[in-house]
């Protein structure tokens, strides 16, 4: 996952029409007098550390889950230089913060290589049983809905289906960047590039795709049983 560098803030902002030209992926913009690096959007290619080691570095942190999808958006305002703050993060919904969690896996079309990881929790190394953590087959059986893909339009109803037919409390976690902004899919007409266009999210779990770990940490932030690190696109 890439990073500006706050000691180089000045070799970032200067790098900025390279980046903007090195992403194949969209992750950077810059609209309304801000650049920005949504985390989202990143395809983990690298180019971007390769061509500006100076200015932006790779995070291999797990913690990257968060409750807000600003906060996987790091913003630079262009008149100011400075990074911009999104405030403190909103707290964990205290009725899921419970000491196991049912989840049933939507995957809404996309690659599959979420779905991958999600498969590898259950590892002896993983083990997400020693969380509480466990696969149910029905969606009226499960506390919380682990979704990936960028939701095909063939797929929304069905999600939303699963969704209505949970108990409450529930929760969402939308898991890797295409449940999260549609990932390389953004742009199609075929897909609404997003979870939270169809049912509300609680917890984004970014990455193309995200390690194993890093979305038990996501599993772990909605129970409450974790802090959320990462705040306006920087880990704290």
């Amino acid at each position: 996952m890439p990073s500006p560098l706050h000691r180089y803030q000045a070799e970032f902002f200067k790098a900025r029409a390279h980046l903007l030209r090195l992403c194949p992926s969209g992750a950077f913009r810059e609209e309304g007098g801000v650049f920005q690096l949504d985390l989202a959007r990143c395809v983990g290619c690298g180019r971007c550390v390769l061509g500006r080691p100076e200015a932006v570095e790779e995070v291999k942190r797990l913690e990257v889950a968060v409750t807000r999808r600003e906060d996987l958006v790091q913003r630079v305002d262009l008149d100011r230089g400075g990074f911009l703050d999104p405030g403190p993060p909103p707290s964990p919904r205290t009725e899921l913060r419970l000491p196991t969690l049912a989840f049933r896996e939507v995957s809404a079309g996309g690659t599959g290589i979420a779905d991958s990881e999600i498969a590898l929790l259950g590892n002896p190394f993983n083990d997400m049983g020693r969380f509480g953590f466990q696969v149910v087959a029905s969606p009226r059986h499960a506390d919380a809905l682990l979704v990936t893909g960028p939701v095909s339009r063939n797929m929304a109803e069905a999600l939303r289906r699963t969704y209505e037919a949970m108990p409450e409390p529930k929760g969402v976690v939308a898991v890797g960047n295409e449940a999260i902004s549609g990932g390389v899919f953004a742009e199609s007409q075929e897909v609404l590039a997003g979870v939270d266009k169809v049912v509300p999210v609680d917890v984004y779990v970014p990455g193309d795709p995200p390690r194993p770990g890093a979305i038990l940490h996501g599993l772990l932030l909605l129970t409450g049983r974790m802090v959320q690190r990462l705040v306006g696109g920087f880990l704290r």
